[in-house]
């Protein structure tokens, strides 16, 4: 019988990047998938990033994950978005080809000493609640110390075309039924939904009529590491729904696996189906369709915006009523997925089951959706297996929230749970003026490993954290008077305070020219822009961390009596769940799942404005 240290099971993104952190650790690794061609296979959008999710693939990203840079050498259209705000909220959002990330993936795995097993788990194998191995349909029973499970929506899966429904984890793959038996036996679970619209054949669309986007070309990818795309980038397209198309919706909604009552289950909010977007926003002239090409080389075009569980003949003539589509043919109609999802309370906070002792879940059986929140779990799952196990020397407080938004996201699934997929946002954050893109090889760098990066980017890392602490370092050294910067057109107050150089640095035009020349110090715009913005949050970092200290001063304040539909500020999101749960005090509102520190910020704001004594 077979021997490993840690087994995999699912080789999607959280499957993936456990698999390699802990094969780079220098565990013996398995990585079990029911087929070799999934491997790298995007099961939704071809793109990844995006806000709050390319803070988290940063993060993977300098914690030794692959998302990012397989995701650079297999894009083929980018953008930033946010980018006229502060970087504390600018996302890349690549565009990338279907078939050469999978080519990428499968080529990585094939160059690692991650074993592949292409096989069907079913079953967990345990003695006295310690895992001792994993049971395959195949292979029989193979033993482990540890077992990563990331099962992604497979578990007891079912998809839905209408009033059609067929099990599946995703379409063309089986769902994991006899797995799902062992996991519903032993934790609280709850069955969640997410969706998918439509792929439609490119030669079918009338680009002539169409909105062009174009890729954008900032030097700013998805990887640290990464310093140039070689891909042929092209363009993306938007259309928007109308009335009409609402109209055939609303006609139509008895149609819909969602609104005919057959899925009962609790749906993605934050990326909702086209059906709730004409049902709960119905005023809006139209909502947008952007047009993403799957492939440099495919002729089929992913219509972001539109997924639904539509009945294909109505999917076919909504799609038939939209800008460009009128002649539009499809290859494979949208459809929605219901799965089963452990309730993340079930876990301690380094992902091991509280049950079962060296089992660890990751990705989207924890109850959350999106590539990047996935790989975020795995390589967490990964690093604390490899810590369990080898006893490695690792700081964990670089996840604690303030430090990163991996530890936003665990914080608030061990704690709080989900009633609903859950998604990142920068906003879920309180301390996100830190918790930037262009930071993370900072905020990790007491982790930053030999064994986990080559020889070319571990030396890249310390050369520019050498470099970074050498410019800071001479920037505070150069003094300033106010007359010093009146002389040089910068305009300050005549308070006689005396500024160095990194304090004066926010009240100039950041480019490399500019900073040469006022400080004599040679730089690269990434590093500038970087030590730019730090520069110019310095003060609001001391007021980020007093609202934080606000909270913990307010936590009992009591909201018993309070109607929270005057406060305008709330989203109805927020609205809804408050009105729900009618939390006692704000330690209870707060332990709500997707009740943000800016909404608890909105409501001591309104007691403070109403006359109650606030901390």
């Amino acid at each position: 019988m077979e021997h490993y240290d840690v087994i995999v099971i699912g080789a999607g993104h959280a499957g993936l990047e456990s698999a390699n952190i802990c094969e780079k650790y220098g565990l013996k690794t398995a990585l079990i998938s029911k087929n070799y061609s999934d491997l790298g296979k995007l099961s939704c959008n071809p793109s990844i990033g995006g806000v709050g999710k390319t803070h988290i693939a940063s993060e993977v990203d300098i914690l030794g994950g692959v998302i990012c840079k397989i995701g650079d050498k297999s894009a083929i259209h980018y953008r930033v978005l946010n980018l006229s705000k502060g970087p504390a909220v600018w996302g890349v959002r690549a565009q990338i080809d279907r078939d050469l990330y999978a080519k990428n993936v499968q080529k990585y795995i094939k160059s690692s000493k991650i074993e592949l097993i292409e096989d069907e788990a079913i079953n967990i194998l345990q003695t006295n609640k310690k895992i001792i191995g994993v049971e395959c349909l195949y292979a029989g029973k193979i033993r482990s110390k540890v077992v990563i499970l990331t099962t992604g929506t497979f578990l007891n899966g079912k998809i839905y075309f209408g009033n059609e429904v067929k099990e599946a984890g995703r379409i063309g793959n089986s769902s994991s039924k006899k797995l799902a038996r062992f996991i519903n036996k032993n934790f609280k679970t709850m069955r969640l939904k997410t969706g998918t619209p439509p792929r439609i054949y490119t030669q079918s669309i009338d680009y002539d009529i169409l909105d062009p986007q174009p890729s954008e070309n900032y030097g700013i990818f998805l990887s640290y590491f990464t310093k140039q795309n070689t891909n042929k980038n092209i363009n993306c397209y938007i259309t928007k729904t109308n009335n009409k198309t609402h109209k055939i919706i609303r006609d139509n909604l008895d149609k819909s696996a969602m609104y005919s009552g057959i899925i009962k289950s609790q749906g993605v909010r934050y990326c909702p189906s086209i059906e709730d977007k004409v049902t709960k926003f119905g005023d809006r002239n139209g909502h947008n369709i952007f047009l993403e090409p799957e492939g440099l080389n495919s002729d089929l075009v992913y219509p972001n915006g539109i997924s639904n569980s539509l009945d294909k003949k109505i999917q076919l003539k909504f799609l038939r009523s939209i800008k460009g589509l009128e002649k539009c043919e499809v290859d494979q109609f949208g459809y929605a997925v219901e799965y089963d999802s452990v309730d993340p309370r079930e876990l301690k906070n380094n992902f091991e089951t509280k049950k079962i002792e060296n089992f660890f879940l990751a990705g989207q059986i924890n109850g959350t959706t999106g590539y990047e929140e996935a790989a975020g779990q795995g390589i967490y799952a990964g690093i604390h297996a490899v810590i369990k196990m080898k006893k490695v020397k690792f700081d964990n407080k670089v996840f604690e929230r303030d430090n990163s938004y991996i530890g936003v996201l665990v914080d608030d699934l061990t704690k709080l749970g989900v009633t609903e997929p859950y998604r990142m946002f920068t906003s879920r954050a309180e301390n996100r003026l830190k918790l930037r893109t262009d930071n993370s090889y900072e905020r990790f760098a007491i982790n930053i490993n030999r064994k986990i990066f080559n020889k070319t980017d571990y030396n890249l890392i310390y050369k520019n954290i050498d470099n970074e602490k050498k410019i800071i370092s001479k920037l505070e050294s150069l003094k300033y008077s106010p007359n010093d910067l009146m002389k040089k057109k910068i305009k300050v107050k005549k308070d006689g305070k005396i500024r160095n150089g990194f304090e004066v640095l926010k009240f100039l035009d950041p480019t490399t020219n500019n900073f040469k020349k006022f400080f004599n110090i040679t730089i690269n715009q990434k590093l500038l822009t970087k030590i730019y913005f730090d520069s110019k949050y310095e003060v609001f970092y001391e007021r980020e961390r007093k609202s934080y200290d606000q909270l913990n001063k307010n936590k009992k304040m009591n909201l018993t009596n309070i109607d929270f539909n005057k406060i305008p500020s709330l989203s109805r999101e927020i609205l809804e769940k408050l009105n729900k749960y009618k939390p006692v005090n704000l330690h209870d509102a707060g332990k709500i799942s997707g009740i943000t520190p800016s909404a608890l910020f909105q409501i001591i704001k309104h007691k403070r404005n109403k006359g109650t004594k606030v901390a």
